[in-house]
């Protein structure tokens, strides 16, 4: 009787440990997928600054790499471009910055 009871304390101590070990890997997934996420958005800006920094007056990137590397912002331009004409729409403004371009 106090075997069986070991065994299922045990036992219960193993799914614990298990379920422990689980969130653990899920919680560490995450927050690398979160760190990388915000690499990624840096190296956006970094590389928005390389090739349109000449537009607000930096001279970063030769002009022929920025010709050549123009053609992989057409999304970001695209954006810059509707925020032109939304510049006024306070609301819109604020959609937006929440993270979607509706």
């Amino acid at each position: 009787m106090a075997l069986a009871g070991l065994r299922r304390l045990l036992g219960r101590l193993a799914r614990e440990l298990r379920d422990f070990l689980v969130g653990m890997h899920v919680a560490l997934v995450e927050q690398s997928t979160e760190a990388l996420e915000l690499e990624m958005l840096e190296l956006e800006h970094a590389f928005l600054t390389l090739v349109l920094g000449g537009l607000v007056g930096l001279p970063v990137a030769p002009l022929g790499l920025a010709a050549e590397l123009a053609p992989l912002l057409e999304d970001e331009v695209r954006i810059l471009y509707e925020r032109t004409w939304r510049g006024g729409d306070v609301v819109s403004d604020l959609f937006s910055r929440l993270g979607g371009e509706w």
